[in-house]
């Protein structure tokens, strides 16, 4: 039972820091945000997220480290663990889609391929997503 809250942890780590860069860009941020938009062949932004859309992003995941948090039951007392189940079926399939992709720009299965984006998609950002698909389906099993 350990090693589950060691991916718990792990998972909520991830959701945080994530959270908190989308915070970073929304906030006039640089740092990194040309290597994360999905990109055309000649290096275009396929679209330019603004500031509500990147801390919408942030609050979603700031919410799925809370949802994975309350995974170890710490929520009990006040929700019933049947909406925190609920919320980890969510996670692991929007990371399973994002890891799948759009079968164009992004994910495993993206046409688009050698742009900065692509690449860092393909050694990154994809087997992330599925990383964290399947160890939130792995916290479910538990």
């Amino acid at each position: 039972m350990i090693g589950i809250h060691i991916i718990i942890g792990i998972n909520t780590l991830i959701f945080l820091s994530l959270s908190c860069i989308h915070l970073y860009w929304a906030f006039g941020g640089t740092w990194g945000s040309t290597a994360v938009i999905p990109t055309n062949t000649n290096e275009q932004p396929a679209f330019m997220p603004g500031k509500f859309i990147t801390l919408v992003v942030a609050f979603g995941l700031f919410s799925f480290a809370v949802i994975t948090v309350g995974s170890a039951g710490i929520f009990n007392q006040w929700i019933e663990y049947h909406y925190v189940r609920v919320g980890m079926w969510g996670i692991t399939t929007i990371f399973y889609l994002r890891a799948v992709g759009d079968f164009k720009l992004m994910g495993f299965s993206k046409r688009i391929k050698g742009t900065t984006f692509a690449d860092n998609d393909t050694k990154y950002y994809s087997p992330l997503c599925l990383y964290l698909g399947t160890s939130t389906l792995l916290i479910l099993m538990m």
